[in-house]
């Protein structure tokens, strides 16, 4: 209703103005024609007055007598006494007057200037105000023709028939203007009611308007609306039998109305349905409830079985590994001592040294096994000390020394300088890197190159040893690498693995490396060799159990 109002409002008023506009414009026709008709009699009543001069200025036996009665003084007169009864302002003046009462004003001397400067124009108009009102002010020329040489003609400086002196003038000089200066009280009054009509008008149609608006959308829109805002709320509340039966409207709301009885009864036959499938679901439910229950017991009492068989897992693999690691300490012992006899033949030599190889292979597996066992028991525990990690690869890079030289492998260690003595369990420390380096010495081929570095980064605020082990070995597949740090994971199928390994080296390391609080990852591609990295915090608490 607001915006119909305004843009109604808006409209009316540009119309009133352009009415207000075209009243102006009419009234200064009016005003302009008017004082053109009063121009051209006072015109016309001075041509004939000059025409008539000599009968004028002749009595009957033909003597002449001046009477005084030249245009300009008969001009004069009518004016006076139009003056008196229209309340027009005649005035008869041009820029060199005789008579002191016919002095141009600024006003006057502005518009004959346009006058004399154009000869074509007819007249001038223009709005002036003359004695604190707003007036109309017309300007009609006038020219010299041969009736007036007497006068105004030569010899410039001549007396007339007066006793003034002439001045010069030639036919169809330019001879000054009548001006004329209509009142406009009466137009303006005209306006403001003509205005003030308006605008009432203006004030009735927009509350007509609004009050219209206001009846037909309380009858057709907002009563339909509020009925159907109390009926939606009775089926929010749960009456969903709820119909409009009693809203009287038209058009687009009776088939809102209709559109809702049909969602209400549709509202109703669904919850009917759903009633049913709940009570339906309900019982299933109750159903499956009770199979979860029984479900539950036989999974707890299977779950008290897996943990019993992990537990009896872990047990015997304790116990194997120690009882296993008995025998291979003697068969380690006495394969050493052999060595040592020189009455052996290099056959005999050879067989110790395969048997002293795989029993020390053995051992380390047997001892990997056992550390996984402790892990997952929750056994083991950090001792953390002054670890320097230059002293442990300078030790592995010693024991390694033959296998590189015996594979022709190349080995170089660059650890910064900047790298200090760090908090951590030598012994785990150690076993990362000597497995890592392992295996690179292992999947690395003849000719190949392996190297170690160690650098300080920092990581939110706190300080690593960062370690990497590269090599130029066969690689892992890239689908692979998520799943090497498992246990029992090795690269590769079982047909194609040429280097065999319990598959526990990796999975250790990756365990010690989180219970120091640090991270490893690979990066690898076939054919190319591998870089595994990984990080320790260089301060640590004291040892606990993991």
């Amino acid at each position: 209703m607001l915006s119909i109002a305004a843009v109604v409002t808006v409209l009316m008023t540009i119309n009133l103005l352009w009415n207000i506009h075209q009243y102006s414009l009419q009234a200064e026709e009016e005003m302009r024609e008017k004082a053109a008709v009063v121009a051209r009699q006072l015109i016309a009543t001075r041509s004939v007055i000059a025409l008539r001069q000599d009968n004028i200025n002749s009595d009957s036996q033909g003597h002449y007598e001046f009477k005084h009665l030249n245009p300009a003084a008969v001009g004069k007169e009518v004016g006076d006494f139009f003056n008196q009864s229209s309340g027009y302002k005649i005035k008869q003046t041009r820029f060199s007057v005789r008579a002191p009462e016919n002095t141009p004003d600024s006003f006057e001397i502005e518009k004959m200037k346009v006058l004399a400067a154009n000869s074509d124009l007819p007249a001038v108009w223009g709005y002036d105000v003359h004695g604190g009102e707003k007036v109309f002010r017309y300007f009609s020329p006038l020219y010299y023709d041969e009736s007036c040489m007497p006068c105004h003609g030569k010899p410039a400086g001549g007396k007339d028939i007066s006793g003034n002196l002439k001045e010069g003038f030639t036919a169809g000089d330019f001879a000054g203007a009548i001006s004329i200066i209509v009142p406009m009280t009466a137009y303006e009054t005209n306006q403001r009611s003509y205005i003030m009509n308006q605008l009432l008008f203006i004030v009735f149609m927009v509350l007509a308007i609004i009050g219209l608006i206001y009846i037909l959308m309380e009858h057709i829109v907002i009563m339909p609306i509020q009925e159907l805002t109390a009926k939606v709320t009775s089926i929010g509340d749960g009456q969903l039998e709820t119909k409009l039966v009693d809203i009287h409207t038209y058009d687009e709301m009776k088939s809102f109305v209709e559109a809702f009885n049909t969602m209400a009864d549709k509202i109703q036959h669904f919850y009917s349905e759903l009633e049913q499938k709940v009570n339906e679901r309900t019982y299933l439910l109750q159903e499956a409830n009770v199979q979860l229950l029984e479900q539950g017991a036989a999974l707890r009492a299977m779950n008290d079985k897996l943990s019993q068989a992990d537990q009896l897992k872990s047990e015997f693999l304790a116990v194997m590994s120690h009882e296993l690691r008995t025998p291979l300490t003697a068969i380690i012992a006495f394969s050493e001592i052999l060595l040592y006899e020189e009455n052996l033949s290099s056959q005999q030599r050879e067989y110790l040294v395969d048997i002293f190889e795989s029993s020390h292979q053995l051992l380390s597996q047997i001892n990997d096994i056992l550390d996984m066992s402790k892990i997952e028991a929750g056994l083991i525990r950090l001792d953390r000390r002054p670890t320097d990690i230059r002293e442990i690869v300078d030790g592995i890079a010693r024991i390694i020394s033959p296998l590189l030289l015996k594979k022709n492998l190349q080995f170089h260690i660059n650890i910064s300088s900047a790298v200090p003595i760090i908090m951590a369990d030598y012994d785990k420390v150690s076993h990362i890197i000597k497995n890592l380096i392992g295996n690179a010495v292992k999947f690395t081929p003849a000719q190949g190159s392996i190297s170690i570095e160690a650098e300080v980064i920092h990581q939110k605020q706190e300080s690593y040893l960062k370690i990497a082990v590269k090599d130029t070995g066969i690689g892992i597949r890239e689908e692979e690498q998520s799943s090497i740090f498992e246990k029992f994971k090795q690269a590769g199928s079982p047909s194609e693995r040429e280097y065999m390994g319990s598959g526990l080296g990796l999975a250790l390391a990756h365990n010690f490396v989180q219970l120091h609080g640090g991270q490893i990852r690979v990066e690898s591609k076939v054919g190319k060799g591998s870089i595994f990295t990984f990080t320790l915090p260089i301060v640590g608490t004291g040892g606990y159990i993991c």
